[in-house]
């Protein structure tokens, strides 16, 4: 859409620029260069655990998602897109599983971001993508934009979800190159190449863009889970990292769902023609095993759990006790996907598993539907599920 203002053509909403500054609202500029006092860029190289990761106050991680948070959301996802942090319930240091131990996975954190940062100060935007997939992982988003920002502000849109920057320069005609740092420079290269830019800078260029151009619901952010990439080696400080021991597929459900738990095994069996799915249910449990230690296990090797929602599955106290709370502490903090389908009526959406998307409508359990649309749910979860595998 074009705008006109006393005959200039512009891509800005000329009313909205009426009613609105170009600038940063002082609170707000000074609430980033408090950050800035708080970690000075030459001092990242020095921090400790307790000052770097989620769980502790007043670390960095904590200022990046939740202090400056109105300076540019990074929300979603779990502490484990921070590489390492401190689980309040377990009382002890996590880590992603890329590491051997929380001091390497704060090293390599560390360094990543100062090597970002080192990259900018040289102006060698271009190579930001490649630095950051390599020693941060591909998918680390939020620690690749969020701090880029908050100490080069007149460099970045304060802008860390890949699929809203896509979507904007498509608003505006423009065909999306790269990923995220790439995205973030030519969006800002695009608006202040246009009339009416002088003046705008970017925080509220951000502003603007979320409220003229507000991104459809189906442009979601992308879940931060990869790993970084063997370094190379020119970067012999690196170790190359192992692969991560979350590969599974948990199944949990009540056992007087048995037959929604056969049907959803047939479709996993189905999809190894083209993908190698490993998963896991207590039918696998031998006679003499040990249950307890049995399913702790195949919850640390999860990577997505399906949970087979209805009334039995929320009233049972063994799955609550024994399988729902690993799942729950697991999402949180190491990232694990959490699946839930609504197999009949209950009131799953008063239960904190609400907090969830479930795979089909709460209102429309699989217990309604016929078999054909029984199947396509679970070809949904099959789908999630190779999506998840491949992220």
């Amino acid at each position: 859409m074009i705008f006109q203002n006393d005959g200039q053509s512009s891509i800005f909403n000329t009313s909205w620029l009426r009613q609105h500054p170009k600038t940063i609202p002082p609170q707000l500029k000074a609430l980033r260069e408090e950050f800035v006092r708080h970690f000075p860029s030459e001092n990242l190289r020095n921090m400790t655990l307790d000052q770097y990761a989620m769980g502790k106050p007043e670390s960095f991680c904590n200022w990046l998602e939740f202090k400056t948070k109105v300076l540019g959301s990074i929300s979603g996802g779990s502490s484990a897109k921070f590489g390492v942090w401190w689980s309040k319930s377990e009382n002890r240091w996590r880590w992603n599983s890329a590491y051997q131990d929380e001091e390497d996975a704060l090293a390599a954190m560390k360094s990543g971001i100062c090597a970002l940062i080192d990259a900018t100060e040289a102006q060698q935007f271009a190579s930001l993508d490649a630095v950051g997939a390599k020693m941060l992982g591909a998918r680390r988003y939020s620690l690749r934009a969020k701090p880029l920002y908050l100490y080069f502000p007149d460099h970045f849109l304060p802008i860390a979800n890949p699929e809203h920057l896509r979507y904007f320069l498509r608003q505006f005609g423009e065909e999306p190159q790269g990923d995220l740092m790439a995205l973030n420079r030519q969006l800002l290269t695009f608006l202040r190449s246009q009339a009416l830019s002088d003046g705008f800078d970017t925080f509220q260029m951000m502003v603007y863009l979320y409220e003229n151009h507000p991104p459809q619901k189906g442009v979601a952010a992308p879940v931060e889970t990869a790993l970084p990439e063997t370094p190379s080696k020119e970067q012999p400080e690196f170790v190359e990292p192992p692969s991560s021991n979350r590969t599974k597929v948990f199944i949990s459900y009540s056992h007087e769902n048995r037959d929604e738990l056969e049907r959803l095994r047939v479709h996993l069996k189905a999809a190894q023609v083209n993908s190698r799915i490993e998963w896991w249910d207590d039918t696998q449990i031998n006679p003499g095993q040990d249950w307890q230690n049995a399913i702790r296990k195949a919850i640390d090797a999860t990577r997505v759990a399906v949970l087979l929602i209805s009334v039995d599955y929320l009233a049972s106290d063994f799955i609550l006790d024994n399988e729902l709370s690993l799942l729950l502490g697991a999402s949180e903090e190491e990232g694990v996907t959490i699946l839930p389908v609504i197999i009949g009526p209950c009131l799953f959406r008063l239960t904190n598993l609400a907090r969830f998307q479930a795979v089909n409508n709460p209102s429309t359990p699989l217990s309604k539907m016929t078999t054909h649309e029984k199947d396509e749910v679970w070809m949904r979860v099959i789908e999630t599920i190779v999506n998840a595998d491949n992220s």
